[in-house]
């Protein structure tokens, strides 16, 4: 449940990044430290739980466990668009669709963490 818990604060912490994102010197930061924070969460999920190895057996889990691993995928996957398109952003301007991209990112990490409390974990 304490990973849970802390899946809950690092949406929290990108909710309030995305409240500031008119304020580059808060926004960056915010958003940096979720992005850390969550590898660190899915780093440590692998080492305890071989999730790798889990997914690798893709056919013999649940519905709702393959849906967990595709949203999971695609939030690291949309972290990286999100990077690099709010650091050229930032240097340069323009990128118009960070914003859109970050709309599916958030749409992604919520699905993520919605299907995590309808999927059966160990402690």
């Amino acid at each position: 449940m304490i990973l849970k818990l802390m899946s809950i604060g690092i949406v929290g912490l990108l909710i309030y990044g995305l409240t500031q994102r008119f304020r580059p010197k808060i926004h960056i930061p915010i958003m940096l430290s979720a992005f850390v924070l969550d590898v660190g969460l899915v780093l440590y999920i692998e080492l305890t739980r071989e999730a790798t190895s889990q997914a690798l057996g893709w056919g013999d889990l649940p519905a709702i466990m393959q849906i967990h691993i595709i949203l999971s995928m695609m939030t690291l996957v949309m972290y990286l668009v999100q990077i690099v398109s709010g650091f050229i952003r930032w240097k340069k301007g323009g990128m118009r669709y960070h914003k859109h991209t970050g709309i599916l990112f958030m749409a992604f990490r919520l699905g993520n963490l919605i299907t995590s409390f309808m999927i059966d974990t160990h402690n």
